[in-house]
């Protein structure tokens, strides 16, 4: 059985680790691993714990094909919305921002895409990449990452809605506040992710979650921080 402390264990050691050790890129860079596991920061997103404020991770994420990494990246910074589901949703949410009515406007995220891949909403992405985000780096063997990314998305999605609900963690003015996804799990997570996000009831307590042992499990989640604390890029 997973139980509150676990998850919380594992969501705080990673925020820990990822602000002690680490090296932070504010872009693409040849030091990347070929394979591995990122997480995203992004500007006035922070999470206390331990009494300590500590950079928010919004965004998880993995190459799925090998050696892949980092143009993976790449194509995060400076690609476009039909190559990256993270760049489409910050194009949305940043319409949306503006007051455009993504939504009104283009009906579906199909004709969103299609209407302005490659064009000058793209520019804006890419300078809201570059002036907001940040991320760190895990060298994981490929086999490993499809695993660890479940694990991690899962984790940090019942852990994020758990103190959004206990008003322990507070969004601000975060930007996937005015995201569209599936059962609004961008907005409802507080993590740029919506497959693998699992959603949970405002009134259950971390115990009262029915969680899937496949998924999620003690023993799984001390192997996976232990694997990134061995591996963080540096």
């Amino acid at each position: 059985m997973v139980l509150q402390g676990d998850i919380c264990n594992f969501v705080e050691g990673i925020h820990i680790l990822t602000s002690e050790k680490g090296t932070l890129f504010k872009s693409p860079s040849h030091d990347l691993p070929l394979n591995g596991i990122y997480v995203f920061f992004e500007t006035g997103q922070k999470i206390v714990i331990e009494s300590e404020e500590h950079n928010r991770i919004v965004r998880i994420g993995i190459n799925e094909k090998p050696d892949n990494f980092p143009s993976r990246i790449r194509g995060h910074y400076k690609g476009t919305i039909e190559g990256s589901v993270f760049r489409e949703n910050v194009g949305w949410a940043l319409l949306e921002s503006y007051g455009k009515r993504p939504l009104e406007n283009y009906k579906t995220k199909s004709n969103y895409r299609k209407r302005n891949s490659g064009g000058p909403l793209e520019r804006e992405i890419s300078n809201y990449f570059s002036n907001a985000f940040t991320f760190k780096a895990f060298k994981i063997d490929h086999d490993k990452l499809a695993t660890y990314e479940e694990i991690l998305i899962s984790a940090f999605s019942i852990y994020y809605q758990y103190r959004l609900f206990k008003n322990q963690l507070d969004l601000g003015d975060w930007l996937g506040l005015h995201s569209y996804s599936k059962q609004n799990r961008i907005k409802r997570s507080g993590l740029w992710n919506s497959e693998g996000v699992i959603l949970i009831d405002n009134s259950a307590s971390l115990e009262e979650i029915n969680i899937d042992k496949k998924i999620i499990s003690n023993s799984k989640l001390e192997a996976v921080l232990e694997d990134l604390t061995q591996n963080i890029v540096k």
